[in-house]
């Protein structure tokens, strides 16, 4: 993997394809080893793929449907860096709809893994650890 462009914009649209495959080892292959995984509007962070492991599975049991629609996506190379935002509708188990509007700022660790993940949700958390 590198920093290029293409792989810059490519990387968090396959994350996101992964997460709501509740793939988890999908998942958690873009992620470097000692990465961390903040959600800022609670604020929590994870540190680790074990930790970051464990909010995933948390997720993944809550919710039947679990989906990221990328609106808007913005890519820095020369700092290795890509922000995105999305319209996420995710149904819980209940059936419920639990619906969100995210932005995700991904840093790139030098093997192209995700070395930091900060998230912003506009409603109440469903990412916990």
């Amino acid at each position: 993997m590198s920093h290029s462009r293409e792989h810059l914009k490519q990387a968090p649209g396959a994350y996101f394809d992964a997460v709501d495959a509740k793939d988890m080892e999908g998942a958690l292959s873009f992620f470097a080893d000692d990465a961390t995984f903040t959600i800022q509007t609670v604020p929590v962070t994870m540190t680790g793929k074990a930790e970051i492991r464990g909010m995933f599975e948390h997720f993944f049991g809550d919710y039947s449907h679990i989906e990221h629609n990328i609106t808007n996506l913005v890519v820095d190379e020369a700092e290795g860096k890509a922000s995105t935002e999305q319209s996420c509708p995710h149904i819980k188990n209940d059936g419920a709809l639990d619906h969100a509007i995210t932005c995700n700022f991904f840093s790139f660790a030098a093997d192209g893994k995700f070395s930091r993940v900060i998230v912003w949700i506009d409603v109440a958390s469903p990412l916990r650890k």
